[in-house]
């Protein structure tokens, strides 16, 4: 939620607020009694959009950053058996596949990364064979698998956690305009109606339906135009 978002929904609650104070001097006027209540719904829809538009970002990075650690600690011990395997087999292209550490498999981009334990993974399927006497199973082999599956799952989670907030966001705008809309239409009509039955209420909800920055800088003190001199 920007400033401006965060300014205005504290406005709107404050105005809940005091419409909640005083209840006693409104709810007989079933108008009245409508439109606050089609208010407080909209701050519901306003509190949830903002939920969601808050869910941190960092647990889709967390949830990516994880994955990839595992899927390159899997990797690199495939890859040293594999290593092994292509010495005692002069596999030129199986050495070049395998020669990885640990530095250079985080060095790679994601996409890098995933295609760099497809074909890892498919020739360890190949060689399963071969790679059990060197104490890897088919367990090992299923756990890389599971270990590519789980990063390729997690890899966009983080794009998608910006996309989705970025929908909340165009979504609070719109229901902050229309909280303001039922404010202006309605309610601010309807409580000028007291103004001379109950001239404290009405002075209570104009102070609260000010939009006060709580965001901005305090604007420094003015220079004296002459300063006094010592």
């Amino acid at each position: 939620m920007d400033r401006k978002q965060t300014n205005k929904l504290t406005m709107v609650k404050t105005v809940a607020g005091v419409l909640d104070q005083n209840n006693s001097v409104w709810s007989g006027m079933a108008p009245f009694a409508a439109a606050v209540d089609q208010f407080k719904n909209k701050i519901a829809a306003i509190d949830a959009a903002a939920q969601k538009q808050e869910t941190s970002l960092h647990g889709a990075a967390g949830d990516k950053a994880n994955a990839r650690d595992a899927l390159e600690d899997v990797l690199f011990l495939t890859c040293e058996a594999l290593g092994v395997l292509a010495l005692t087999t002069s596999d030129n292209e199986l050495t070049a596949l395998a020669d990885v550490t640990p530095s250079g498999l985080d060095k790679l981009d994601d996409e890098e990364l995933s295609n760099r334990a497809t074909t890892v993974l498919a020739r360890a399927n190949a060689k399963k064979t071969e790679l059990a006497a060197l104490q890897v199973t088919q367990a090992n082999i299923d756990e890389l698998d599971q270990a590519l599956q789980n990063f390729q799952a997690a890899k966009a989670k983080p794009r998608t956690a910006v996309v989705e907030r970025s929908v909340q966001t165009e979504s609070l705008s719109s229901l902050l305009r229309e909280a303001g809309n039922i404010l202006r239409d309605q309610i601010d009509r309807l409580v000028n109606l007291f103004r001379r039955s109950n001239p404290e209420f009405v002075a209570a909800y104009r102070s609260a339906r000010v939009t006060v920055d709580r965001g901005g800088r305090h604007a420094a003190p003015p220079t004296p135009a002459n300063p006094p001199t010592t």
